[in-house]
C-alpha cells in the first residue's frame, strides 16, 4: 500500500469529510472515486475489526501462552524455510570482517555514552565502518544447513538461532557506494543493489512521518522480520521473539556505533504500510518491524 492510499484511508477511518480528504491529499474527483472503489474492501475490514484493535495487546499476549500451542511445522516434519533469503544482483562486497581494524573502545564506555542521536556531521561512513557495523549486526558466522533444519549463528542472540530479520540499507553518505536503497547479504557480506533514483530517499523519509534524520545520516537500516522462519518452530508465539530478537539488534546498532564515533538513533514511528510499499514487502510473510538512523557525530 502505498501513502497516499494510506493517507485516504486514514482520513475515511477517522471520519474526515470528501472535500477534506481530496484538499490535503491534492485529488480531484475521479482520483478520489478511484481511490474510494479500490479501497473498499480494506476499508470495510478496517472498520469491522477497529473494536477488535482496542484490546490487541492483552489479546497478543493471552493467545501466544503455551498453553495455546499446537504441534509445529517443524513438529510435522514439513520443510524448513531458508535461513537466508534468497538475492541475486548487483553486488557491492564488503571489506572481510577478518580485515577489519576493530575500534579501541572499552564496553563499559560505550554503553555509558549511548543515547539517541538524531543530529549528524556531514562526513561520510567508510565503507570499513558500515562493514563493522552489519559485522556487529546481521553478518553470518555460521551457517548450519541439513534436510531437517537450517540456521545461522550471528554476532546477536536470537530465540532458538531462528534469526528471522533481514536488512536493507538506505545509503545516502558512505564512501564507494552510490545513494540508494540496498539489501544487505549476511553471508556474502554484500550490498546487494535495489533502486538508486532519487525518489526511494524521499519515499521513505515521507513513510518515516518525514523525519528528517533518515535522508540527513549516512546510513538507514531497515529491519524486516520473516515470520516463518521462526513459526516454523515456535507457532504464534513465535511473534513475540521478532519483537525480542530485533531489540537485540537495536542495541548493537547504538553499541557499534558509539565504537566508530558515530551515533544511531532507534525508529519505531512509521507508516507500516508505506515503509513495506517502499521495499516492495508483501507484509504478511515479511515486513518492516523497526529503523536505525546512524551517522557520524
Amino acid at each position: 500500500m502505498d501513502l497516499k492510499s494510506f493517507n485516504f484511508l486514514y482520513g475515511k477511518v477517522h471520519k474526515a469529510s470528501k472535500e477534506e480528504i481530496m484538499k490535503e491529499l491534492h485529488l480531484s474527483e475521479e482520483e478520489y472515486q478511484e481511490l474510494e472503489e479500490s479501497l473498499s474492501e480494506t476499508l470495510q475490514q478496517i472498520i469491522e475489526e477497529k473494536d477488535k484493535a482496542k484490546t490487541i495487546g492483552p489479546d497478543f499476549v493471552r493467545l501466544t501462552s503455551y498453553l495455546y500451542e499446537d504441534i509445529s511445522d517443524q513438529q510435522k516434519g514439513l520443510p524448513h524455510p531458508p535461513a537466508i533469503k534468497p538475492r541475486t544482483g548487483e553486488k557491492i562486497t564488503l571489506p572481510a570482517p577478518e580485515t577489519l581494524t576493530m575500534p579501541e573502545i572499552s564496553l563499559a564506555q560505550a554503553i555509558n555514552q549511548r543515547k539517541s542521536l538524531r543530529k549528524y556531521s556531514p562526513q561520510p561512513l567508510s565503507l570499513q565502518e558500515l562493514s563493522f557495523l552489519l559485522w556487529a549486526t546481521c553478518w553470518v558466522k555460521e551457517f548450519h544447513s541439513t534436510k531437517y533444519n537450517e540456521f545461522t549463528r550471528r554476532n546477536v542472540p536470537s530465540a532458538g538461532s531462528r534469526h528471522p530479520m533481514e536488512c536493507y540499507l538506505l545509503i545516502n553518505k558512505v564512501e564507494s557506494v552510490p545513494p540508494g536503497l540496498y539489501y544487505y547479504h549476511p553471508l556474502e557480506h554484500a550490498l546487494i543493489k535495489l533502486q538508486t533514483s532519487s525518489d526511494i530517499a524521499k519515499e521513505i523519509y515521507e513513510a518515516c512521518l518525514e523525519q528528517s534524520m533518515v535522508i540527513e545520516d549516512a546510513v538507514t537500516f531497515i529491519f524486516t522480520a520473516v515470520p516463518y522462519r521462526a513459526s516454523w518452530r515456535y507457532q504464534q508465539r513465535a511473534y513475540r521473539y521478532l519483537y525480542v530478537d530485533v531489540g537485540h539488534i537495536g542495541q548493537n546498532v547504538h553499541l557499534a556505533a558509539e565504537a566508530i564515533q558515530a551515533g544511531a538513533c532507534m525508529i519505531g514511528a512509521f507508516v507500516d504500510e508505506a515503509m513495506n510499499h517502499c521495499i516492495g514487502l508483501d507484509e504478511k510473510e515479511e515486513f518492516v518491524i523497526y529503523i536505525a538512523a546512524v551517522g557520524k557525530k
